[in-house]
C-alpha cells in the first residue's frame, strides 16, 4: 500500500496548476449558479412560511422595525440569514430572489473553499478535487434546494465545519466562528467534535500549544456567547414592537436540542437502514421521486431507476481502499486530515441523526451535513489510490451519479422554460388582490407566505401558530374588512380555486 512515488495529481499543485485552478473554480461556479437559478428567481419554485418569516425578518430589518437575534417566536436559531437578507433588501428591495442571493453566496463559498483546501492540504490537482466535490457542487434538485432554503439553518453549517478548519491555527477567531456557528445551528458542535478526533489521531491533541488554543478559543466563545445574551432583552423577539417578554416558553439552542433528542436502543439498527434506504436515497437522489414531495412546485422528477449502482459502487469501493490504506499506514498522515474531518462531521452527523432521533425518524434536512461524509471519503480515496485503472472506474462511477442529478436539474430547466407552474398560493394572492383585500386569517403556512410574497401588501396573521403578533393586532383592527383563507367549506364561503375557500373571519 506504501507503493512508488505519488503520480503528478497529488503532488502539491499552488503553480503548475494555475490555469487549470481557475478553469476548475469557474466551472463549479456555474454549475452551481446552474443548479440554483430556478430556485432562486422563479419565486414559485420553493419557497414556504418558513422561509417567508425568515424574508419577513429582512424586511422589516432593513427598514428599522425591527431587530431580531434569533428566529421570530423562539430563542434558539441565530438571526444570521435574516441579516443577510437585509443588507440585500436595502439595495434591491424585498423579495424571494434577494432572500436567497445570499445563500447562493454562501453555496458558491463552500465549494471554492473545498477546492482550495483540498488543493492545498489533500495535494489534490484542482480537477481532481472538483470530482471530489460533486455531491455537494451539483447535487439533485431536492438537495440543491435545501441548500438554497431559508429556513435559517440548512447550508450555513457546511461554511462553518471549513472555516473551523482554516482558523484551528487562530483560536481567537475560532472561538467566535464557533459560537455564531453553535447559535446558529447546534450541529456546529459535530466539527467540534471532528476536529478532536482527528486531533487525537495524528498525536497533536494533548499537545501543550493544542490546549493553549483550546482554552483561547473557549474564552472568545463565552465572550460571544456573553454579549448575545446581554443583547437579548433588546432585540425584537417576535416582531415590530416585542421583546424577548412576548416569548411564549423562553429557551435556548442547547435546551431546545435536549428536548428533540428521542433516544431507543432498539430503534438504532432500524435507524441506519432508514438512513442508508431513504434518507440518503433521497438526499443523492438515487431512486425516482417527485419533487413536489420536496416541496418544489414542479410536475417533474429526480432520479433514475438504477442509478443508486453508480454511487453505492463508488462508495464501496473507496472506502475498501481507504481502510486498506490506513491499516498498511497505522496511522492517519497529515495531507489526509482534512479528508478525514469532513468523513468524521458527516458521520457524526449521520450518527446523531440514527442514535438521537429514535430510529432517523425527522426531517431530511437533519441528515443534510452528512453529505460532508461523501466529500471527505471521495477526496480521501482520490489521495491514497495509486492504481490509475480503479480510480479511473472510480471516477466514471461518480459522473454517472453527477449526470443523473445534472438529467433532473436539465428536466427541471425544461419545464419552467417551456410552462412554469403556478402554484395554488400564486392564484390565492391573485384573488385577494383581485378583490382588494388587504387583510385575511389563515394558517400557518398560508399567512406568512402570502404576507412576503405580496410585500405585506396584504397581511395575514396566522390562527394556529402566530410568529408576528403585530400582524394579529392589525388584522383584528381590521377585522370588518379581513376574510378568513379556510381549507374546507364554510357557511357563506366562495370556493376561489379547488380546497381553498375566503370565508367570513
Amino acid at each position: 500500500m506504501t507503493g512508488p512515488s505519488e503520480p503528478s495529481e497529488h503532488l502539491t499543485v499552488s503553480k503548475p496548476f494555475r490555469r487549470e485552478r481557475v478553469a476548475v473554480m469557474a466551472i463549479v461556479a456555474l454549475a452551481i449558479v446552474a443548479r440554483s437559478t430556478i430556485l432562486i428567481f422563479w419565486e414559485q419554485s420553493h419557497i414556504d412560511s418558513d422561509q417567508a418569516v425568515i424574508g419577513l425578518m429582512g424586511k422589516h430589518i432593513s427598514e428599522g422595525r425591527a431587530f431580531p437575534l434569533f428566529l421570530y417566536g423562539q430563542n434558539y436559531v441565530f438571526a444570521v440569514e435574516a441579516w443577510m437578507a437585509a443588507a440585500v433588501f436595502l439595495v434591491t428591495g424585498a423579495s424571494v430572489a434577494a432572500l436567497k442571493l445570499p445563500l447562493l453566496a454562501v453555496n458558491l463559498a463552500v465549494a471554492l473553499l473545498l477546492l482550495r483546501i483540498l488543493e492545498r492540504e489533500a495535494r489534490l490537482r484542482p480537477a481532481i478535487a472538483a470530482v471530489a466535490t460533486l455531491c455537494f457542487v451539483l447535487p439533485p434538485p431536492a438537495t440543491a434546494a435545501m441548500l438554497l432554503e431559508a429556513n435559517g439553518v440548512n447550508v450555513e453549517p457546511f461554511l462553518y465545519v471549513l472555516l473551523l478548519w482554516t482558523t484551528r491555527q487562530r483560536p481567537a477567531l475560532f472561538g467566535v466562528i464557533f459560537a455564531i456557528g453553535f447559535l446558529q445551528r447546534e450541529f456546529t458542535a459535530f466539527a467540534l467534535l471532528a476536529l478532536t478526533i482527528v486531533a487525537a489521531a495524528t498525536g497533536d491533541l494533548f499537545r501543550r500549544a493544542t490546549v493553549r488554543r483550546g482554552l483561547v478559543a473557549l474564552s472568545s466563545a463565552a465572550a460571544v456567547w456573553l454579549i448575545v445574551a446581554l443583547a437579548k432583552p433588546y432585540a425584537s423577539a417576535a416582531g415590530p414592537g416585542t421583546t424577548i417578554a412576548d416569548l411564549r416558553a423562553p429557551t435556548n439552542n442547547v435546551l431546545e436540542a435536549l428536548t428533540r433528542v428521542c433516544f431507543d436502543p432498539t430503534t438504532i439498527l432500524d435507524g441506519v437502514v432508514r438512513l442508508v434506504a431513504t434518507h440518503w436515497v433521497r438526499l443523492f437522489g438515487t431512486s425516482v421521486e417527485p419533487l413536489w414531495r420536496f416541496g418544489i412546485e414542479s410536475g417533474g422528477n429526480q432520479g433514475l431507476p438504477g442509478s443508486w449502482l453508480f454511487l453505492s459502487a463508488a462508495s464501496v469501493l473507496a472506502v475498501t481502499r481507504i481502510v486498506l490504506w490506513v491499516a498498511a499506514e497505522r496511522r492517519l498522515r497529515r495531507e489526509h486530515a482534512f479528508c478525514a474531518y469532513l468523513t468524521a462531521v458527516g458521520l457524526l452527523t449521520a450518527a446523531a441523526f440514527v442514535i438521537a432521533r429514535c430510529g432517523a425518524q425527522g426531517h431530511i434536512r437533519y441528515a443534510l451535513l452528512s453529505i460532508y461524509a461523501m466529500v471527505g471519503i471521495s477526496a480521501w480515496y482520490l489521495a491514497v489510490e495509486r492504481v490509475r485503472s480503479l480510480r479511473t472506474v472510480w471516477i466514471v462511477l461518480v459522473v454517472l451519479w453527477a449526470s443523473v442529478a445534472a438529467f433532473g436539474h436539465a428536466r427541471l430547466w425544461s419545464e419552467y422554460l417551456s410552462h412554469p407552474p403556478v402554484s395554488a398560493k400564486q392564484m390565492i394572492i391573485r384573488h385577494l388582490q383581485a378583490r382588494g383585500i388587504r387583510y385575511g386569517i389563515a394558517d400557518y403556512w398560508m399567512a406568512y407566505y402570502v404576507s412576503f410574497v405580496t410585500n405585506e401588501q396584504i397581511i395575514v396573521a396566522a390562527d394556529d401558530f402566530s410568529r408576528i403578533p403585530d400582524y394579529d393586532r392589525q388584522v383584528q383592527a381590521h377585522l370588518g374588512e379581513a376574510v378568513r383563507i379556510a381549507r374546507t367549506p364554510c357557511a357563506g364561503g366562495k370556493e376561489v380555486i379547488p380546497g381553498v375557500y375566503f370565508c367570513a373571519p
